[in-house]
């Protein structure tokens, strides 16, 4: 998979300000469902990080909402790093669409994941070959504020249709679309989301689902208006009966963080990420095809600080407390329920 030359030049990143406050005792990973990507890739983050015992900050991952709900809880200081889609990344730093007149400040990246695919998830004896036969249908088209309803929505606008293109919607979260599409309440249901996937296993198993391709004029008109989007193929052999491949389009995973967070931390989990790689790749199948230059290669935004550091292979150095004029991170205050996060942390 490979990502657009439309991301901001690593160069920008370097005129960033290095910052390296006071380490925080936990830092929690905002991801999104369990049964989605972003959960265990947060949990390998968190793995590498706390395999050293004698390390000031311990990481724990939070199950959420999805990249809307991370975005938010950046922007509050309840969680201090989060796996979010470039769609709504782009939307929020640029104050358009649900941001307009109030973007997001401060965000910056670490690295990217991969390429996401939008999935068409279909019953086993439905008719539906392509996505001009969903008229008329029952869908899941994702609960309002996901990343999954973002990019329907866009796919929706680029065929010139809307929701009353459909028989009826379901707007149920991710876990709950597989019972409704297998007990028949629906047709088909979307979903956005790397591969082999939790969920797309699920529905083939229990009522032989299927995927269905995702191509055509619209599709092509869309990647080329907005190039947060990127063509990508679904790789056969991944679910039983599905050995061909398929062409879908899809948004790339970004880690983000607000620059606030110290550049010393941020400078040690890419250190871990990626002097471990081969490692962090075998802790989920969805990371095997993952290229070192790939995911450092480009940044949506400017790089933290700390990221750009270990780009230039240059330690940032920490600032002692009394000559710091920072004001004090939001990374340091206990995150959203540190209780309950501390204790799922992943050692």
């Amino acid at each position: 998979m490979k990502l657009r030359p439309f991301l901001l030049p690593l160069m920008l990143s370097t005129l960033l300000p290095v910052q390296a406050d006071e380490l925080p005792g936990v830092i929690t990973i905002g991801t999104g469902s369990v049964t989605g990507v972003y959960y265990p890739a947060g949990g390998a983050i968190c793995r590498l990080l706390n395999r050293d015992e004698s390390a000031t900050t311990r990481c724990a991952v939070e199950s959420t909402g999805g990249s809307r709900d991370n975005l938010s809880l950046l922007a509050k200081g309840e969680i201090e790093l989060a796996f979010v889609q470039s769609d709504l990344l782009w939307e929020a730093v640029r104050g358009q669409g649900a941001y307009a007149g109030k973007p997001l400040r401060d965000m910056t990246t670490l690295f990217s994941l991969y390429v996401e695919p939008l999935n068409l998830v279909v019953r086993g004896d439905s008719d539906i070959q392509q996505v001009e036969d969903l008229k008329g249908k029952r869908v899941g088209i994702g609960n309002p504020g996901s990343g999954d309803r973002a990019t329907v929505d866009a796919l929706l606008a680029a065929l010139g249709w809307d929701a009353h293109a459909f028989a009826a919607v379901d707007e149920s979260k991710a876990a709950e679309r597989v019972e409704a599409l297998c007990r028949g309440k629906t047709d088909a249901f979307f979903m956005v989301a790397a591969h082999p996937n939790q969920t797309v296993t699920e529905a083939v198993t229990e009522c032989n689902a299927r995927l269905v391709p995702l191509e055509g004029d619209a599709i092509n008109t869309l990647l080329a208006n907005f190039p947060y989007y990127s063509k990508v193929q679904i790789p056969g052999g991944l679910y039983r009966m599905q050995d061909q491949a398929l062409t879908s389009f899809g948004t790339t995973a970004l880690l983000v963080a607000r620059q606030q967070l110290p550049a010393t931390l941020v400078y040690r989990i890419d250190q871990e990420v990626f002097n471990q790689f081969e490692a962090f790749k075998r802790l989920h199948p969805a990371f095997a095809h993952l290229r070192r230059e790939q995911m450092l290669a480009n940044a949506f935004l400017p790089f933290h600080p700390g990221s750009a550091a270990f780009l230039a292979g240059t330690p940032p150095m920490a600032t002692p407390p009394a000559v710091s004029a920072a004001p004090a991170s939001s990374a340091a205050a206990p995150s959203r329920g540190a209780s309950s996060a501390a204790s799922s942390q992943i050692r």
